[in-house]
């Protein structure tokens, strides 16, 4: 379950991608099977509910792979629920102050770091019975938590968002921060990269992770050369219908 964020300290690149339309469980063998690390099932644009997320995180574990759960906003139970489920950690969007982000904290850690509610014979311990001070404390320093930062404003706050205790990476929305940005898709445009380096400095200064999603390879590549290590690629919209689309366009182009 905290493998990710282990990888990461170490200073490994660890690979995944976003699903918000698959709710088969199955995915997560899938994805496994394919060398993906983690996959972070998005409840900000899709409309997973808890029960789909908590069986999804189940097969997930079955299969060794982690989960990471994007939730739709900051709230007490949107970010309780699926880490009580036994997500590895949640990715957070639109953070743009660092008051914010620690409202994030207190309810994703346990005391004293924060207030998250405990009921500590659910599935986030394999309804093991624990040592409530010893379990505690492990979950508070495993859990993995990734703030988004896609708006002019998180960019302008990102040294103080940087500085949140409890706070392990600084994911980049690339797109809603083109946005915000006034350059709605150009990803690549100077104010875009000015932006997304400011993110990797604030990571590198105060020691948190850099993160971000591209639906490109090559463009990926480019981050994670700039040492975003939490790296996701693509999503199952895109990789599902980008290949059935190239295929049917291959394929009648033949001859009969």
């Amino acid at each position: 379950m905290y493998k990710i964020k282990k990888k990461l300290l170490n200073g490994e690149l660890v690979l995944g991608t976003i699903i918000s339309e698959i709710r088969n469980p199955n995915i997560a063998y899938m994805l496994a099977q394919c060398g993906f690390e983690f996959f972070i099932i998005d409840n900000e644009h899709g409309t997973y509910n808890y029960e789909t997320i908590s069986h999804m995180i189940a097969a997930a574990r079955g299969a060794n792979i982690s989960v990471i759960v994007r939730i739709p906003e900051i709230k007490r139970e949107s970010i309780l629920k699926p880490l009580d489920a036994g997500a590895a950690g949640l990715l957070v969007p639109m953070v743009n102050t660092a008051a914010e982000a620690r409202e994030v904290i207190q309810h994703a850690k346990y005391p004293p770091m924060g207030n998250r509610g405990a009921a500590l014979r659910r599935p986030h311990n394999l309804y093991a019975k624990v040592n409530a001070p010893d379990y505690l404390k492990q979950a508070n320093e495993n859990t993995f938590i990734a703030v988004q930062a896609e708006t002019t404003t998180s960019i302008e706050n990102i040294s103080e968002i940087a500085t949140v205790e409890g706070v392990d990476c600084i994911f980049v929305g690339p797109f809603d921060l083109s946005i915000s940005l006034g350059i709605p898709g150009q990803i690549n445009h100077p104010s875009e990269v000015e932006a997304i380096e400011k993110v990797a400095a604030a990571c590198k200064k105060h020691n948190k992770v850099a993160g971000i999603l591209m639906f490109e390879q090559e463009m990926l590549t480019r981050w994670i050369n700039r040492d975003f290590r939490f790296a996701v690629y693509s999503s199952d919209i895109t990789m599902l219908a980008d290949a059935a689309s190239n295929a049917v366009k291959e394929l009648k182009t033949l001859k009969k």
